[in-house]
């Protein structure tokens, strides 16, 4: 009880000292206890459903979810093991009720999908619920937004503009903390949704699949003798296909169209590494702050071990203090947290719950454990620095004699502005690729620019919609297709002839993205004969003009040619491209004259509802859905933007601790330089001089490991900014500012002190 006291007595005695270092440990926790609630909460995915340990999901190859229809059948029939099977796709529809729209996730699958993951019915009874296709399952939370208070069982709704369904059933909803999402259910053999393959005039059903196995199968032997029997059902691909436990899903990218949710691996990876960054900093600086403190205390170790106290007690004194110290800046840690969290909403992209960490005993444990051992390591190491000097040299305050940790320190500063300048210039790289991509050249220009989500059920009313959207004054320009630049929904491959992106378009589409037509035509308005353009890289691969022109491929015989532009992303280099004149549609594209677009999209509105009532509308600004694609990296750019300043702020501190204690190390020195006429400006620069070229030390250490990490960082891209000497320039120039103006106050104070004064000290 007394050592407590004392403590929090010493605690007051320095209070600036004691908000600064328990004050910056506090707030690096803040941000660290943060991260890891929102890493332990992602950790969670998919722990809630009953048995889960025995529910997969079927992968086929190395990135392909797609299994065939007929597959579900025969695992059912031939393998006991199996519980169940389950055939899904998931996706955005339509849901009409009483002439009202709702964009809903649709489910198509099969009765089996309850089986295997036990979804609890609310009303309605699960077996046989799919034996008339035209029922449909309802969860209570859609149930709530449609009917309202009202029963819904019996009432009929139109999916997707196609099939009218009678509510049959209501379920719970999902778990929050899950990859699957669903809001209605219906019977896949309605072919709402689904895939397709073929070959020579066989095609076959796909759907992506589930399973439920019985306890203590073995998945790999399974997989080992599923394969080859669902290969019979599309033999012209040489796929392996292999079950996959359901709570990896989460964390497995790796699978495209698999119509789940997933984490978002690359910023978990990076937050993780910046959160331990941001731990080694903080305890770091603890540590420099803690040596800077101890140099205060020399007189009362001495005395303790003049009147008895042997090291062993000295070190659990350390300790006793170490731990009392991290234990308060936690629980300030927590408390700041609450607030805090909000500000890291957008960064990471979901709510953050910090009762994430405190209703897990295995996190509190490792919380208990790492106070413990980071408690011990700082009394060790305080320890190993004080107990070395014989009591009577602490008494007469001989800093000079422990001037080992002073170096010590230094080293640690040197890890902490190393990782600042990674971090700096890592902002900067990322900051200007994604400025580079947001303003490279596309290849056609997305300048007034609106993109309209259409249904295919009105692809015969497309002709009308657009003869009257360009009636509209402000409209320069409109087409449709299926597939715009940066979204390409169908590819085609021969053995000659491989990886072509296909878009289905009419005449105007070259107009209103601003394309160049370098060779042939272009399609004549109402042109019913199957042709096509293509764009430069294809011809090359065609081996010409000579060759191409009139060439049949995919049916489509060439007409014209368009210059390369970025249909794709910028990940992706450009490739292959058939612009062909089918009526196909998912989007109208408008281009505007400068306008007040929001007000000129009411009447873009009127003649779509006119001539399309029933389907709903949407739009969005061309610029900002390109946008949306590095979204990921502009949160990365600004998750790192802000560890960046808080990294900052962390090594400041411990150069304040650092440089407090070198004033006193070099008391003496201060005072016979004074003497012997030394100005204060020259002392500044000499006691500066000490962290300057440690930094500079720092730095050269930076560049390389920067280098290393932007590069592999940039190699995403297809299409990248350069990685410029200046970016680790400013970085470091940054780093060094910030240090001179941290540091500059205290060497300033101990520069203009009397020298008499100083050696009547020493």
């Amino acid at each position: 009880m007394n050592s407590i006291s004392f403590f929090f007595r010493k605690l007051n005695k320095d209070s600036l000292f004691s908000a600064i270092s328990i004050g910056g440990f506090s707030i690096s926790l803040t941000v660290i206890v943060i991260l890891i609630a929102f890493i332990v909460s992602e950790t969670s995915y998919d722990r809630d459903y009953p048995d889960v340990e025995n529910i997969y999901r079927m992968t086929a190859g190395n990135n392909g979810p797609f299994v065939p229809e007929k597959a579900k059948a025969m695992m059912e029939e031939n393998y006991p093991e199996i519980v169940a099977v389950a055939n899904y796709v998931i996706g955005r529809d339509e849901l009409v009720y009483n002439n009202t729209n709702y964009s809903i996730d649709l489910v198509n699958t099969d009765e089996s999908f309850f089986k295997v993951f036990s979804i609890e019915f609310i009303s309605g009874i699960p077996d046989g619920i799919f034996d008339d296709p035209q029922n449909a399952v309802i969860t209570e939370s859609l149930a709530r937004k449609v009917f309202g208070d009202e029963n819904p069982i019996g009432e009929i709704v139109n999916i997707s503009h196609r099939e009218d369904l009678k509510i049959a059933a209501i379920v719970k909803d999902f778990p929050e903390k899950t990859c699957l999402h669903g809001e209605l259910f219906c019977s896949s053999e309605l072919k709402i949704r689904y895939s397709r393959s073929g070959y020579n005039n066989v095609h076959v059903y796909l759907y992506k699949v589930f399973v439920r196995l019985k306890p203590d199968v073995d998945d790999r032997k399974l997989s080992a003798l599923l394969s080859p029997e669902i290969h019979q059902f599309m033999d012209w691909l040489d796929v392996e296909y292999n079950l996959q436990k359901f709570r990896d899903v989460y964390f497995s990218t790796e699978l495209i169209y698999d119509d789940l949710y997933h984490a978002n691996i690359k910023l978990i990876r990076l937050l993780s590494i910046l959160a331990l960054v941001i731990l080694l900093l903080s305890v770091f600086n603890y540590v420099n702050l803690s040596v800077a403190e101890s140099m205060k205390r020399l007189n009362e170790y001495g005395v303790r071990q003049v009147f008895g106290a042997d090291r062993k007690h000295l070190i659990l004194q350390f300790f006793f203090e170490a731990f009392l110290k991290m234990c308060i800046s936690l629980t300030l840690a927590l408390i700041i947290a609450l607030p805090v969290k909000n500000l890291l909403v957008d960064i990471l992209g979901k709510e953050v719950h910090i009762n994430a960490i405190l209703n897990s005993v295995p996190m509190i444990i490792a919380i208990i454990i790492s106070l413990i051992i980071l408690s011990s390591l700082s009394a060790i190491y305080i320890s190993f620095i004080i107990l070395k000097v014989q009591p009577r040299m602490l008494l007469l305050k001989q800093i000079s004699t422990i001037s080992h940790s002073f170096l010590t320190g230094q080293l640690l500063i040197v890890f902490q502005f190393m990782a600042t300048i990674v971090l700096i210039a890592s902002l900067i790289t990322i900051s200007k690729q994604v400025d580079y991509v947001r303003n490279k050249d596309l290849g056609y220009n997305t300048e007034s620019m609106v993109r309209i989500p259409v249904h295919f059920k009105i692809k015969d009313k497309i002709p009308v919609i657009l003869e009257q959207i360009r009636q509209v004054s402000q409209v320069k320009s409109a087409c449709y297709s299926h597939g715009t630049p940066g979204a390409i929904y169908s590819y085609s491959s021969t053995y000659d002839v491989k990886d072509v992106s296909q878009i289905a378009t009419d005449h105007e589409f070259i107009n209103t993205f601003g394309l160049e037509l370098l060779l042939g035509r272009n399609f004549f308005p109402g042109e019913k004969d199957a042709v096509c353009l293509i764009n430069e890289m294809l011809l090359d691969h065609l081996g010409g003009w000579d060759s191409a022109e009139n060439r049949v491929i995919f049916g489509n015989r060439i007409v014209g040619v368009i210059g390369d532009f970025h249909h794709k992303d910028l990940y992706q280099p450009i490739n292959n491209l058939m612009i062909e004149n089918l009526p196909d549609v998912s989007h109208i594209t408008i281009r505007f004259h400068p306008c007040n677009l929001a007000e000129v999209m009411k009447s873009v509105q009127t003649v779509f509802e006119r001539t399309a009532g029933g389907f709903s509308f949407e739009y969005e600004f061309y610029d900002d859905w390109l946008d949306t694609i590095y979204r990921q990296e502009e949160k990365r750019a600004d998750s790192i933007s802000f560890l960046s300043l808080l990294a900052i702020f962390l090594s400041c501190l411990g150069l304040f601790g650092l440089a407090e204690y070198n004033s006193k190390r070099r008391m003496k020195e201060i005072g016979i330089r004074k003497v012997n006429g030394a100005t204060s400006a020259r002392i500044m620069v000499v006691l500066n001089y000490d962290f300057m070229k440690w930094l500079v030390i720092a730095f050269l250490a930076a560049c390389p490991v920067a280098w290393f990490f932007m590069h592999r960082w940039l190699s995403n891209f297809a299409y990248r900014t350069e990685l410029s000497w200046w970016i680790f320039a400013v970085a470091g120039l940054i780093t060094m500012l910030v240090a001179l103006l941290s540091i500059s106050l205290l060497t300033w104070r101990a520069a203009s002190r009397n020298p008499s004064e100083i050696l009547r000290y020493e």
